[in-house]
């Protein structure tokens, strides 16, 4: 058997995964019948120029920067996110992220009525407390009136939660739910997709052809594995720091524990460059740091 047959396929919910998957430039037909999936909104023009993946990034441990961003139909700004650490504050990072979304996408001068309809998508690989309740695996949410909840106040405003460890409870779907169900159990486990998915959804099976692709580069394998191992830090020192610190000791002592675990990561993350044979030059460009501050972290 091939090197290349041994190799397991990366999931998407490595949020790295998924946005080389879904944020990058020629997979738009992909991304397009995703966000139809979740939407139900069919959008002929998709723009996926604006979310560069940057691997000094994946480097330094940053969190919660890998999600796509899409320009639909030039009037519609859509954030896509997969998210896989456990967040006690997701409602409210996610509406801070629309309202980022939104606010922006007027100039300073121009028109209330000029502002472009922020839609977002979370997905997440955790059960959000929030909303456990609901037991339906896709919540949308909009701006309503509280008695007269079928009045929306604007329709600027999406919200789309997915939450993928909710998959296994459902049992009724209604027909035009199947769509987004592939695409949500492609996203949670692709290796044990049925056939009769990928034979009747094109863009699926393109989707998995891709990630097929993406699975046997070397590099991307690494860059995968450098994000994972990111998230088990950035989990494990939150663990550390809610479990030595108290009040004052507990901020100082995790923003401490930061600062050294992440120095000691991309101590780590040199090491396996320089292991596999990448050049100093190249080393240079990913972490932003001279040969002689390099030298000097792997003393």
């Amino acid at each position: 058997m091939s090197n290349k047959e041994n190799k397991k396929i990366l999931v998407p919910t490595n949020d790295y995964v998924f946005k080389r998957l879904f944020g990058y430039k020629g997979n738009e037909n992909i991304t397009r019948s995703l966000i139809k999936a979740v939407t139900g909104i069919e959008f002929e023009e998709i723009d996926l120029k604006y979310t560069p993946i940057l691997e000094r990034d994946l480097l330094e441990n940053k969190m919660g920067i890998l999600d796509v961003r899409v320009v639909a139909n030039e009037c519609n700004n859509i954030n896509l996110e997969m998210q896989v650490a456990r967040n006690e504050y997701i409602a409210d990072r996610i509406l801070w992220y629309w309202s980022r979304l939104y606010s922006g996408s007027i100039d300073s001068g121009e028109s209330y009525d000029e502002t472009k309809r922020a839609i977002c998508i979370l997905i997440t690989d955790f059960g959000i407390e929030k909303i456990k309740d609901i037991p339906k695996y896709h919540t949308k949410w909009n701006i309503r009136e509280e008695k007269y909840s079928n009045v929306i106040l604007t329709k600027k405003l999406e919200i789309h939660i997915i939450e993928l460890s909710k998959l296994e409870k459902m049992n009724k779907l209604e027909e035009n739910d199947k769509k987004l169900l592939a695409w949500s159990k492609f996203i949670k486990n692709p290796e044990e997709l049925e056939d009769s998915i990928m034979s009747e959804n094109e863009d699926i099976k393109r989707a998995k052809d891709e990630l097929d692709k993406i699975s046997q580069d070397e590099h991307e394998r690494w860059l995968a594995e450098m994000r994972e191992k990111a998230i088990m830090d950035e989990i494990a020192l939150r663990k550390t720091g809610y479990n030595e610190g108290r009040a004052e000791g507990l901020r100082d002592g995790k923003k401490e524990g930061i600062k050294e675990g992440k120095e000691k990561g991309k101590k780590e993350l040199i090491q396996n460059m320089i292991n596999n044979g990448v050049d100093i030059n190249t080393i240079e460009k990913i972490t932003g740091l001279k040969k002689a501050e390099i030298d000097t972290l792997l003393k």
